[in-house]
């Protein structure tokens, strides 16, 4: 589940929390959220302004559930789930373009790397996911060892990453 609010320039802001995702077919939207080692990943048609985007937390759905809470947990269901829902209001598969960041190492201990590198891994899935729909990644942030704030502007179709090492990154 996503929460709207409105800014001042009349822009609907959807706050995504983990494991959810979030969708707009409102060109003034900006959707939003916070990773560390999760993935923002933002789909979208540029033609129909149709857009979504996921904070995936992992890979793959290994559990016995189909159908599993947070609807956005997993890589393979939140693409499924998303390029659903894009499609049923309009938006076409040959002209879907994605944007990613996050997958960072937040857990290293003492610098070693952390041997379950969740970010790399996610990451990894969603290229693979994509790469199967041939959709193309036009542009990412992926590593680095600190969360980022995330924010896809549908007017614009950039993302906005404010990285507390590295600043503010518009991709």
């Amino acid at each position: 589940m996503s929460f709207t609010k409105q800014t001042q320039t009349n822009h609907n802001i959807v706050e995504i929390p983990m494991g959810a995702l979030g969708f707009t077919t409102q060109e003034k939207t900006l959707l939003q959220t916070f990773v560390g080692s999760c993935i923002a990943i933002c789909l979208y048609d540029p033609s129909t302004k149709i857009a979504a985007m996921a904070h995936i937390m992992l890979p793959k759905n290994n559990t016995s559930d189909p159908d599993p809470k947070p609807e956005a947990k997993f890589a393979d269901v939140a693409i499924k789930i998303m390029l659903d829902k894009m499609q049923v209001n309009g938006a076409k598969l040959n002209r879907l373009k994605a944007k990613m960041a996050g997958g960072a190492n937040i857990f290293q201990n003492e610098g070693k790397p952390n041997v379950f590198n969740i970010g790399a891994r996610n990451a990894d899935a969603i290229k693979s996911l994509l790469e199967e729909k041939k959709i193309p990644i036009v542009a990412q942030d992926i590593g680095s060892t600190s969360g980022r704030w995330i924010t896809f502007d549908m007017s614009s179709l950039e993302m906005k990453i404010k990285d507390r090492a590295k600043g503010v990154t518009v991709i």
